[in-house]
């Protein structure tokens, strides 16, 4: 393995932050990724594209000479703004009017580290691909580029799309891989982001997974696709075992200076590696109290096994997070994790939505959809929002994991299904059966076992930790030195009733970062309210806790019992009441 990606690796293990290849098209991109903290630059003609204003897939086409424009990219923009850092450059190895050993070595007198195989034959396919194979310019011209950049002591990046074509690069030995995970469209269609986003990361998982089966573990980049901010990307370094990425587009967008280093830091603040709950990466999942205990020791718990689950809570307390923290820690983590919002679907969509329809189905139906119950398949599904049900969408629910089978709407064929149901809500869901507003079959179809995620004021206890964390997420993200909080503003934040829970109080810590001067923050702009509000009724709460529940909680926390009483969302007169009722 050449010296350079020895050392990105060793440090992305160091550090677990990804590693980010910035593909500059101009000077300015490059001086700003390099001084917000980027790991290496790219060199591709396609950068030469994206900054007239088009999109990549142009430096493919025959406009020009591709290594005659990346060699000018270099020579302008890149190599007098890299900073030191590592450079890989594309060279198209096909060009007839190229010998390739010249061509490595004029590169390398040029400052180059590394190069990749760009513009690639792997975008092309069918008879034009066959053509390409049999007249000597197809992936072996590639894969001979490599092989002797190798023998002149650069590193070697295979751009790979497919599976095929990765194992190919993997037999010649090179030192690392940039996936290409598809086009980064300018803009979604309704409905469709989340599922390109699950159609890329099982992309990704497909040709990381032949890497694995591989000698080795190489480094492992991603580029392009559907992924368009840093949460999408925090979405991707959980679900897929890759290094960090590799792109441009993200970056490359107005105004440059401010969108390209706020990127770039808030990249490397991100996390990757196996998930686990020690917060890393995800100031969220982070607490010391009783009741956040009794939440990781739950999904601890109940992640490897097969059971569908309720997650409920206030707004904010981060209900989506622990459900794919579940999907993480379970063994379908490889698998998709698709998540539906049910309040946002209007009803006479719904069952289009979690089953699909064919073409023609129904008005407005002109192109086949694949339901969130299939893209699901083999993984877990997020129903987020569950309470919002219709009656009739509730029947269709509980048909199908009763049959464990689908059928689109305008189609006759069942499709078998194996999928993992996370429900959520911020509504009890056994309150809404006694009140005839929810199904009880269904109710005991998707809650084999109920996570209750306390609201933040009943974990006071943990706002050290999780201030300490958002004040690193944001001095990290902003760019500006270590931040903190003066004793003052912590009182105040102990007497507020955070009816936003955790997103609220990142937003108080981030509004505070930016409106204040100095490193210590003193909450100018907060203003707590006048005390807590009950989540749900202490009566409903109260008969939902049992005896053993209560010891549980008692030897939990180390025999406090006020301490237990909170983490139960009960009052101490309720838990000592039942206690001396069944002594």
């Amino acid at each position: 393995m050449h010296s350079i990606v020895r050392n990105l690796t060793k440090s992305a293990k160091q550090n677990g932050s990804p590693i980010l290849a910035v593909s500059a098209g101009s000077g300015q991109i490059a001086q700003y990724a390099v001084e917000a903290g980027a790991d290496l630059l790219l060199a591709l003609n396609a950068g030469l594209y994206r900054s007239l204003g088009h999109g990549s897939l142009a430096s493919l086409l025959a406009y020009g000479n591709a290594n005659d424009q990346t060699e000018e990219l270099l020579r302008r923009h890149i190599l007098p703004n890299a900073g030191g850092l590592p450079v890989v450059a594309g060279v198209m190895a096909s060009d007839p009017g190229i010998e390739l050993d010249h061509r490595l070595a004029h590169l390398k007198r040029l400052g180059v580290h590394g190069v990749t195989n760009w513009p690639t034959v792997g975008f092309i396919d069918g008879k034009i691909r066959d053509a390409f194979e049999e007249d000597g310019y197809g992936l072996s011209t590639e894969i001979e580029l490599l092989s002797r950049a190798r023998q002149q002591g650069m590193a070697t990046f295979a751009f790979v799309l497919n599976v095929e074509d990765l194992r190919r690069f993997a037999a010649a030995g090179v030192d690392a891989y940039i996936i290409n995970a598809g086009l980064t469209p300018q803009q979604f269609a309704l409905g469709d982001r989340r599922d390109m986003l699950q159609d890329s990361l099982i992309h990704i998982n497909r040709m990381v997974a032949a890497l694995d089966s591989s000698a080795g573990r190489p480094l492992c980049l991603s580029y392009g696709g559907p992924f368009t901010d840093v949460e999408d990307f925090g979405t991707l370094f959980r679900q897929a075992k890759v290094d960090g990425i590799a792109g441009g587009s993200v970056f490359e967008r107005l105004p440059v200076q401010a969108i390209t280093s706020n990127f770039v830091r808030r990249c490397k603040a991100l996390r990757i590696g196996n998930p686990d709950l020690s917060g890393a990466g995800r100031p969220e999942i982070l607490g010391q109290s009783a009741a956040f205990l009794d939440m990781v020791t739950t999904i601890e718990r109940v992640a490897p096994f097969d059971a569908n689950v309720v997650i409920e809570g206030e707004t904010g307390v981060g209900k989506e997070l622990a459900a794919s923290l579940i999907h993480e820690l379970s063994p379908r983590s490889a698998q998709p994790f698709i998540t539906l919002n049910c309040g946002a679907i209007p009803s006479g969509l719904l069952e289009s939505e979690l089953f699909g329809h064919e073409r023609g189905s129904f008005t407005g139906a002109d192109r086949r959809r694949i339901g969130k119950f299939e893209l699901a398949n083999r993984g877990t599904l997020l129903l987020d929002e569950i309470a919002d049900l219709s009656p009739a969408a509730q029947v269709a629910l509980l048909r199908v994991l009763q049959q464990r089978e689908v059928v689109r709407v305008g189609a006759d064929k069942p499709i078998p299904l194996n999928v993992r149901v996370i429900a959520a809500t911020n509504r009890s869901l056994a309150d809404l059966v006694r009140e005839g507003k929810f199904r009880s079959d269904l109710y005991y179809r998707l809650s084999t076992v109920t996570l209750s995620i306390p609201p933040l004021r009943e974990r006071l206890d943990d706002l050290p930790v999780l201030v300490g964390a958002f004040l690193q997420k944001t001095a990290a993200e902003l760019g500006i030195p270590a931040l903190s909080v003066d004793e003052h503003f912590e009182e105040e934040m102990a007497r507020h009733s955070w009816p936003g829970n955790i997103r609220e109080l990142l937003q108080v810590i981030s509004r505070a970062a930016i409106l204040e001067d100095g490193p210590i923050l003193r909450g100018l702009h907060f203003h707590p309210d006048s005390g807590p509000r009950p989540y749900i009724s202490g009566n409903a709460q109260a008969r939902r806790v049992s005896v053993e529940d209560i010891h549980r909680a008692i030897e939990r926390a180390g025999g406090n019992k006020s301490v237990a009483a909170a983490a139960l969302k009960i009052s101490r007169k309720t838990l000592y009441a039942k206690l001396d009722a069944h002594p």
